[in-house]
């Protein structure tokens, strides 16, 4: 298996965290006009917590970070957290999903799972993503369902 060279850190791009922002930004100020109506339906009343939990979800998309070094994978910044060494990966694996057949690579450790969307990354950032991972993990963990999208996306 091959060192990586340094710690490489990978996020949503950054026109897709400015969406972000400003929308939970707008959301989060409709929210609060909802509230401060005085003769509001149960509709609304219904309505206000989903929008601030539609807020608290969009800044918790930006801060999602996967961080892939040497010594393992960490995915950071979400609610649920990944820190796995090499050692301990069982299986990869890549399947098509969706209208546009997007791929996601899927990652078996430990009895758990940590999915990587292309359409997260997208194409330059993935193809990194997946380099990387092919450099630290032995060849025989990955499935043929992979070795087929991977042929297929790799430019």
């Amino acid at each position: 298996m091959q060192q990586i060279p340094t710690e490489e850190s990978f996020s949503a791009p950054r026109s897709l965290k400015i969406i972000c922002y400003i929308f939970s930004v707008i959301l989060f100020l409709t929210g609060i006009n909802l509230l401060r109506i005085k003769d509001v339906t149960a509709e609304v009343i219904f309505l206000v917590p989903l929008i601030f939990l539609i807020v608290i979800s969009m800044l918790l998309y930006t801060r999602l970070k996967l961080i892939i070094s040497n010594v393992g994978i960490r995915y950071a910044g979400g609610l649920k957290q990944h820190n796995f060494s090499w050692a301990e990966v069982t299986k990869v694996d890549m399947a098509r999903v969706g209208k546009y057949q997007t791929p996601i690579a899927t990652i078996y450790y430990s009895n758990r799972t940590l999915d990587l969307h292309k359409g997260f990354y997208l194409q330059p950032k993935f193809n990194r993503i997946l380099s990387l991972l092919e450099m630290k993990i032995d060849r025989g963990l990955f499935t043929e369902a992979y070795q087929t999208i991977r042929q297929q996306t790799n430019p």
